[in-house]
């Protein structure tokens, strides 16, 4: 009888300690899991911090290369010269006007835009009241201009980004973020003036030089911390 439970105490005894070393082993594990987890994110927080200011470099450069591609395409099926306008708030896509036109041309082009929705709105609404609106005698030129008016692209850049422009027969950069006014002209025949694009973010650039004949990039450089 004694025997019996001598072995039995014996059997609970190393039950009990086999259960005391799994406890330890899975505690072992759970730490180790949390340290290379830690190490994970801490890893990660930079490689996603670096993503994000890769991306809000690169948004404009690549908003940029898609007007050049329209304008360039419009121009050619229009046989009409269109351009992009570098101001301090963004990029403007229109119909080439004035050749010594400045930031006013696109405050007047929006004035005359909103005054000819207006008008629209106000025939549309005469119409469905059953008031006949008196006709006018078309004017071809005003239909011309006003058809290239109705197009219009903008893009504002975001405040923390640095935008600079050069020409080919400029020797500095142009500060579009400090005031700083270009105008990039597509001709009918699909041909522009050759143009570098610089963008910059706080840890984050990039830099991209755009073909003469076919208004895509010709070669790019960027940097990101």
């Amino acid at each position: 009888m004694t025997s019996i439970l001598s072995v039995r105490t014996g059997w609970k005894a190393t039950t009990t300690s086999g259960t005391g070393s799994q406890q330890a082993f899975t505690l072992v594990e759970l730490v180790i899991a949390i340290a290379v987890v830690s190490i994970l994110a801490g890893l990660a927080v930079p490689a996603i911090d670096g993503v994000q200011k890769e991306r809000l470099a690169r948004e404009p450069v690549s908003e940029i290369l898609s007007m050049a591609r329209e304008v360039r395409n419009r121009a050619m099926a229009e046989q009409r010269p269109y351009q992009i306008i570098f101001e301090r708030d963004g990029v403007r896509a229109s119909r080439f006007f004035q050749p010594y036109g400045g930031r006013e041309e696109f405050d007047e082009l929006r004035i005359k835009l909103e005054q000819r929705e207006q008008l629209q709105q106000m025939i549309e609404a005469s119409r469905a009241r059953g008031i006949a609106m008196e006709e006018q005698e078309p004017d071809l030129k005003l239909e011309a201009i006003e058809e290239g008016m109705a197009y219009l692209r903008e893009y504002d850049f975001d405040p923390q980004l640095r935008v600079s422009v050069k020409f080919w027969d400029e020797t500095q950069w142009a500060s579009i973020s400090n005031g700083e006014f270009r105008r990039w002209v597509f001709q009918p025949s699909g041909m522009c003036e050759p143009i570098r694009v610089k963008v910059e973010a706080d840890d984050a650039f990039f830099e991209v030089e755009f073909h003469p004949l076919t208004a895509d990039i010709k070669s790019e450089r960027s940097w990101v911390e």
